[in-house]
């Protein structure tokens, strides 16, 4: 299984890459959608889940050619990821109460099931808030430093990625070429995106990573057009998979 951790530091500028707890976000055990900002509408109205012989919206991807994946995940610059409300499993929680004094059996322990959205309780996500004035300065804040996070952009990654040094000359421009290549395809569908979100605003739910890091990925959400299952939508350059 790969896991997404938010890609920001917490560090300063000019430190090294590093991740704070509990910053991981999102697995690939959910169906995770690239699409931009035009699709997303159309992605919401698709059915939740297969039902018969219409598809669901993850299915519907799952069963793309891997050619067509390839191309799709090189032109996206989100994820679209469809989550579920779900039953925790009953948890066993000690009142330290006397059992036998209260006429129970189970050692003062009492069963605590609760409904959660499944992306957000994997995810450990916390849910926060903002205006559309407080958002959109931290979005310009936040996709300026994204952009360095771009695969083979961050600075330290020349510094300290053995794969970079493994590259020879004519390799390393490539990949440099390429870089700046995908910087031109982000900053536009990324302006796209930020002017979804201002039109969508008052629709959408907002959260963060367990770490509440104020530099880190807001992650967007909404609801399907039934009305019951919730979408999210991750910045994909904000993302780094760590197989585990």
């Amino acid at each position: 299984m790969i896991v997404y951790s938010d890609v920001i530091k917490t560090s300063g500028a000019d430190e090294p890459l590093v991740f704070a707890p509990n910053d991981e976000i999102i697995s690939d055990g959910y169906t995770l959608i690239p699409c931009n900002a035009d699709e997303i509408d159309a992605l919401a109205k698709k059915p939740a889940k297969t039902v018969g012989d219409v598809l669901g919206v993850d299915d519907e991807w799952e069963r793309q050619p891997a050619d067509v994946k390839a191309k799709k995940e090189a032109e996206s610059i989100l994820y679209f990821v469809r989550g579920e409300r779900v039953t925790e499993a009953a948890a066993n929680v000690d009142t330290g109460a006397n059992a036998s004094a209260e006429g129970g059996d189970d050692e003062g322990a009492e069963d605590t099931a609760k409904e959660v959205i499944n992306v957000v309780s994997s995810g450990l996500l916390e849910s926060t808030s903002f205006d559309k004035k407080s958002y959109m300065a931290y979005l310009k804040g936040y996709l300026k430093s994204t952009k360095q996070y771009i695969p083979w952009a961050q600075k330290n990654r020349e510094e300290n990625d053995w794969q970079w040094k493994a590259l020879s000359a004519e390799e390393q421009e490539a990949e440099k070429k390429k870089v700046e290549q995908q910087i031109a395809i982000f900053e536009p569908k990324a302006m796209a995106f930020a002017k979804w979100i201002q039109a969508n605003f008052k629709d959408l739910d907002f959260y963060t990573g367990a770490s509440m890091n104020p530099d880190g990925m807001v992650i967007l959400s909404n609801y399907m057009e039934d009305g019951v299952s919730p979408y999210f939508l991750f910045w994909k350059a904000g993302l780094k998979g760590q197989k585990c």
